[in-house]
């Protein structure tokens, strides 16, 4: 007959195997060498009885100090720790004495590391029923939450270090795959030439910060980026500035050259439906995911980011922009380090090169030259050394309505590990249809200075015009 009251008592006891744990500790004490088997994969917490955990601490302290261990010494270590009631001198003896063989250990380690996988398992499943129950509970944060709890489910035992030798292997196999491609560009192209040739492309693993003051178009060229990407390459853009519908009518008024302005209030002439419609079509196929939720946390973003990527690898992240996120201003120079350590964290979970927008400081439209450096960067120090690269946009035109730069977008690589930190991109700005292109001939040169008109008779104060004396006279 079916016992319920057995079945959920069996239900409430935690996963664990105390035979493989007593298997683990007994085939260390029989055999210390097998400790190199199994010292990687196990934690002192992976263990569910506490004597265990006790144990397995004084084996690892033991090994770490270069001593031996065996039932004995082991004894005197719990001795002289003040825990032999914890640790009976008789069960290390039993131990030791019943476990036949540390052939299996690796095995029996697997069985227990499982075991505390479940264990986690039952926790998170328990947290997050708890804070569903909460009367305060928020959707949003509880699913991010939630989100984040799973994460802590994959294995700990994981990095360190490794020989060198081990890793040629993957290297060499790379530098082979870049070869075989065939073409300079080894990361995601982006849609310039210029900066393409530079970087070779947005890089795996990379967080790239794009930034500039407003008006600049460092929104138009991240998704500019993100759409050209997304042709073959599946795309996450995140826009905490902007929605849906202004990052279609941006991509389409790009992809099709019709003005933005036009698509903001259509009417008149119909001349632009075809290319409207061609552009849509088109704009269907790309592989471009978008989330325009205003003001997320980071541990949001990377919640969300990560169920993506479990469904469909993400290839290129793009944050539109670093400095929306939802902040504690009184702690803004920790809160933005958190935010670029948790998209560099996704960028190299995933794989993937991360394009994040920032925006400068004010401070910057006061001085006389306009042009940015690093520390015009918003929380710069945090966000500085968590990035890979660092790219500036600037216009002088918008400054300056008389330079000889009109009509020209400067971005500047300030920072980066294998591109030249300094140099300048310049492109063409088509900002009417929400784009920058690729320029073609060489950079306008800027006008002569005006000479000063000469003095009556022809002589300057240089040569006979003016006073003999010292140069503090001169304006």
């Amino acid at each position: 007959m079916f016992d319920a009251d057995a079945t959920v008592a069996q239900m409430r006891v935690p996963p664990q195997s105390v035979a493989a744990e007593q298997a683990v500790i007994g085939g260390l004490l029989l055999y210390p060498e097998a400790w190199r088997k199994i010292e990687g994969s196990l934690e002192p917490g992976d263990f569910y009885r506490r004597d265990h955990q006790l144990i397995f601490t004084a084996i690892r302290d033991m090994v770490e100090r270069d001593r031996p261990f065996d039932a004995v010494t082991l004894g005197e270590w719990f001795q002289a720790q003040g825990m032999g009631e914890q640790v009976p001198d008789h069960y290390l003896t039993t131990l030791a004495s019943t476990t036949p063989s540390a052939a299996n250990i690796a095995g029996y380690a697997k069985v227990v590391s499982d075991k505390a996988l479940a264990r986690r398992m039952v926790s998170i499943g328990t947290e997050i029923a708890d804070a569903a129950y909460d009367p305060r509970f928020e959707p949003e944060e509880g699913i991010a939450a939630a989100q984040v709890l799973m994460q802590g489910l994959a294995p700990s035992h994981t990095g360190g270090l490794v020989a060198v030798t081990d890793t040629l292997p993957a290297w060499f196999d790379d530098l082979r795959y870049r070869f075989e491609l065939g073409t300079s560009i080894t990361g995601v192209p982006t849609p310039w030439r210029d900066l393409n040739d530079a970087t070779h492309g947005l890089q795996p693993t990379e967080l790239i910060i794009l930034a500039g003051r407003p008006s600049m178009g460092k929104s138009i060229a991240g998704l500019n980026i993100a759409d050209f990407a997304a042709v073959d390459r599946h795309v996450a853009l995140f826009s905490l500035e902007m929605s849906k519908n202004q990052l279609n009518r941006r991509g389409i008024s790009a992809a099709a050259k019709v003005p933005h302005e036009w698509l903001l209030a259509p009417g008149g002439s119909d001349e632009y439906w075809a290319k409207v419609t061609a552009a849509v079509r088109d704009r269907r196929k790309l592989n471009l995911s978008v989330d325009d939720t205003p003001a997320l946390r980071i541990s949001q973003l990377m919640a969300r980011a990560r169920a993506l990527h479990a469904r469909r690898p993400i290839e290129l992240l793009v944050v539109d922009h670093i400095h929306d996120f939802k902040i504690d201003a009184k702690l803004a120079r920790f809160e933005y380090g958190e935010i670029a350590q948790g998209l560099k964290t996704l960028a190299k979970e995933f794989n993937c090169p991360v394009l994040a927008l920032g925006q400068l400081n004010r401070a910057l439209s006061t001085r006389q030259d306009k042009r940015p450096n690093m520390s015009d960067l918003r929380e710069s120090g945090e966000i500085e050394q968590k990035a890979d690269m660092i790219i500036f946009i600037h216009r002088d035109d918008y400054y300056d309505k008389t330079t000889h730069m009109r009509g020209i977008v400067e971005l500047i690589l300030a920072k980066g590990r294998d591109v030249e930190a300094g140099k300048s991109i310049f492109l063409r700005n088509d900002y009417a249809h929400m784009a920058l292109r690729d320029r073609e001939g060489d950079l306008p040169e800027a006008p002569e200075p005006d000479r000063p008109a000469p003095r009556a008779g022809g002589k300057s104060k240089f040569f006979g015009g003016g006073r003999r004396g010292g140069f503090g006279d001169q304006d």
